[in-house]
């Protein structure tokens, strides 16, 4: 009887020491490599490239910067010919001194005699006029003949009136809206002589050269000149697989290698995470990824004093809190 009870307990004891085991055998095992979030991204100036045009077609007669050149906002970068444009800046200045001027002496002059010899031929018009009226009392001359020499003196009445106008705007000088007229004339005529320059948009250096003096650029078919970009300010922007994103939070530190890099290379932040899904775009080195993998493009904050350069990829890696 007690032999059968000891073997009783001890298939108890197995199938118990079984189960705990069974048990510990489930339980996921949490370990470095599932914690770790792995992207590629790649280095940004903050603000982006720009393309340099020039706001007006024609043949560069200088380009005055070099590629490394650092330049500050409003820098005169290259110049275009534009010589019709000056010609007619300086034909506005012109009638713009020719309008400030006023009359001279001798054109108040012409318009006073112009004047005074119309006054003549009135004085006799209306001399023969009354003439006239009294050879029609006695019946010498035809009506037809009094109403022509009526006509002829109210004619010379009025362009005595306009010569004597015309003498007194002379001797007045120029309206001040004509002369507003001029001014915002030369102004239009500057504006457009200024497109000449192409001028620094913002503080960066000259990443490259497209263009040189005596080549042709066009506005309608807009032909850069140069490229440049603010590469005191970087930013990292790394992608994100689709079934990673829920891993990625605003503020998470981590780590960096630039490519080529046998240790790390500095640290990053999470700052922006942008919100919309697209195809992938960056080099990823392991040729065993999917490449039509949706992804969340992240833009990540890197010290000041990090080596590294605008264009240049990179691998970051993150330690999340849950695999």
């Amino acid at each position: 009887m007690i032999e059968p009870m000891k073997r009783m307990l001890m298939m108890i004891a197995c199938f118990s020491t079984l189960a705990a085991w069974g048990a510990d055998a489930n339980k996921p095992v949490v370990n470095d490599s599932t914690r770790r979030l792995v992207c590629v991204g790649r280095v940004e100036p903050v603000g982006g490239e720009l393309e340099v045009c020039a706001q007006m077609s024609g043949t560069l007669t200088s380009v005055f910067v070099k590629e490394g050149d650092w330049v500050t906002n409003g820098t005169v970068l290259a110049e275009v010919d534009a010589r019709r444009e000056k010609a007619a800046l300086d034909l506005a200045l012109a009638k713009l001194a020719r309008v400030k001027a006023g009359n001279g002496k001798e054109e108040i002059a012409a318009a006073e005699a112009s004047r005074d010899a119309i006054a003549a031929e009135l004085a006799f018009a209306e001399s023969e006029l009354q003439r006239a009226v009294k050879l029609r009392e006695r019946q010498v001359v035809a009506e037809d003949e009094l109403e022509r020499r009526r006509q002829e003196a109210e004619t010379l009445r009025k362009q005595v009136i306009s010569a004597e106008k015309q003498a007194e705007a002379l001797k007045r000088g120029p309206l001040p809206e004509d002369i507003a007229l001029a001014e915002a004339e030369v102004a239009s005529a500057q504006a457009a002589y200024d497109l000449r320059l192409v001028r620094a948009e913002s503080d960066g250096v000259i990443l490259e050269l497209h263009r040189h003096g005596g080549d042709f650029v066009a506005v309608n078919f807009p032909t850069p000149i140069l490229r440049m970009a603010n590469t005191r300010r970087l930013q990292v922007r790394i992608e994100v697989n689709e079934q990673d994103v829920y891993r990625v939070k605003t503020g998470m530190k981590g780590g960096f290698t630039t490519f080529g890099a046998d240790q790390s290379s500095g640290q990053l932040v999470v700052k922006t995470i942008l919100p919309s899904f697209a195809p992938r775009r960056l080099f990823e080195p392991d040729s065993t990824a999917r490449m039509d993998t949706r992804t969340l493009q992240v833009l990540c904050e890197v010290a000041a004093d990090a080596q590294v350069y605008a264009g240049q990829r990179l691998t970051a890696t993150f330690t999340t809190g849950s695999p």
